[in-house]
């Protein structure tokens, strides 16, 4: 059980991180995109602000993805889930962690196959694309840690009295 609980440790530290660094990335999102306003009005449009902020917005998207499935926030059928038993729905959320660890595995692999190709650097930035698309990788082994650690506490998760009772 200590290794179970260095692992939820972990998945909350990485949580927790992405989380921040969601924070900051809009943050900077809005302080780029007022700089823009002010700048078009009263001086020279920044040519590299719409760049930064598209790339921003990848980089967010991507981690806040870790964090709504860290959560279960992400869409999902509930109604057939709830029509089975326990036993039965236990073994069904087992399953879909299961599969999207695959998926997650899958995403990873050609996500880096992706980055590893790519050349061009970004039009209005001296940065190379496979910087920017570096986050779909990473953002799919955070996935896919999560999905392992989310499988492992529906095994290790002892049925409640009130569900063994409706059961």
């Amino acid at each position: 059980m200590k290794v179970k609980a260095c692992l939820d440790k972990i998945s909350s530290a990485l949580d927790k991180i992405c989380g921040v660094m969601i924070v900051i990335m809009i943050g900077a999102m809005v302080i780029i995109t007022a700089a823009q306003i002010v700048c078009r009005i009263w001086f020279t449009a920044l040519s590299w602000s719409d760049e930064v902020t598209r790339y921003l917005l990848i980089w967010s998207t991507f981690f806040g993805a870790t964090c709504v499935y860290r959560h279960g926030g992400n869409i999902s059928i509930t109604f057939v889930q709830n029509a089975f038993p326990e036993k039965v729905s236990k073994v069904l959320r087992i399953l879909v962690h299961a599969i999207c660890l695959v998926l997650f595995a899958v995403l990873l692999y050609y996500g880096c196959m992706y980055t590893g190709k790519l050349t061009k650097t970004a039009t209005a930035l001296p940065i190379k694309m496979k910087y920017i698309f570096v986050c779909i990788p990473v953002s799919m082994a955070i996935m896919m840690y999560h999905a392992f650690v989310m499988m492992l506490d529906e095994i290790l998760a002892k049925p409640s009295a009130e569900k063994e009772v409706k059961g």
